[in-house]
């Protein structure tokens, strides 16, 4: 792996995209160490929280508003709330309002930070990446995940979202499609409208539901759905960076 910025991008609210990014970067950490989880959704609740580490110290978006120029990666990566080998950037916590943070810019120069020691950094963009406090975070990815769902709206939000991550320099866009058990949407045909490749599907799973209810990290979970999908995707992912030689061969 070459330091990559892999972002998840939820085309609609309650798709688990929070999810997702967790279970990736504790899959990620498996593989290759320590690996950060960065909160792209400044609004939310803390993606702390998702990864069930909201009770340990450390640094958070609105310690770091104001910070000027280059960011310390080696300092912030070990002033971060760490647990599973993920070390995650969040929102949320007892701090101020985060519009403190975005007008400086700090949350593009806190990943490349992150990027230049992490072999993966994983950004959880929210719903809709485009946001003002996205907009860069987006930009600074390597890589896309852009997570759909197949009801009539949700298709409609994942049109909108297609044309979003079109005018990015990304060098690679997948498409992961949320699937309930009952689907009518042949999911080929979705990827074939939006014209992005179908990398995995992500079927409802209840476990996922109940393992956040009783604190347990998303990915944990052995051969569980999500962690099987998260595997297949640091495939994905492995097979797309440019320095690694299968990318070449395949």
């Amino acid at each position: 792996m070459d330091h990559r910025v892999i972002g998840v991008l939820g085309a609609s609210g309650g798709l688990g995209a929070s999810t997702l990014a967790v279970a990736l970067g504790v899959g990620a950490a498996r593989r290759w160490g320590v690996t950060a989880c960065v909160d792209g959704d400044l609004w939310g609740g803390g993606l702390d929280v998702t990864a069930c580490l909201e009770h340990l110290p450390g640094l958070r978006w609105a310690d770091l508003a104001g910070a000027a120029g280059e960011l310390d990666g080696a300092a912030l990566l070990r002033s971060l709330p760490t647990q599973e080998g993920v070390a995650v950037l969040s929102a949320g916590g007892n701090h101020d309002s985060p519009r403190r943070v975005a007008p400086h810019g700090v949350e593009v120069r806190a990943v490349t930070a992150l990027a230049r020691l992490c072999a993966l950094t994983v950004v959880d963009l929210g719903r809709g990446g485009g946001a003002q406090e996205g907009a860069g975070l987006l930009q600074a990815c390597t890589d896309l995940l852009v997570l759909a769902g197949t009801t009539a709206r949700r298709l409609a939000d994942v049109v909108s979202a297609a044309r979003l991550v079109a005018g990015a320099p990304q060098g690679s866009v997948g498409l992961v499609l949320r699937t309930p058990r009952r689907d009518v949407v042949e999911p080929e045909k979705v990827a074939l409208r939006l014209d992005l490749p179908l990398v995995a599907l992500l079927p409802d799973d209840a476990q996922v539901m109940a393992d956040a209810d009783r604190g347990r990290v998303p990915g944990t979970r052995p051969a569980g759905r999500l962690t099987t999908v998260a595997d297949r995707l640091l495939d994905w992912v492995e097979l797309a960076d440019p320095a690694n030689d299968l990318a070449v061969s395949a």
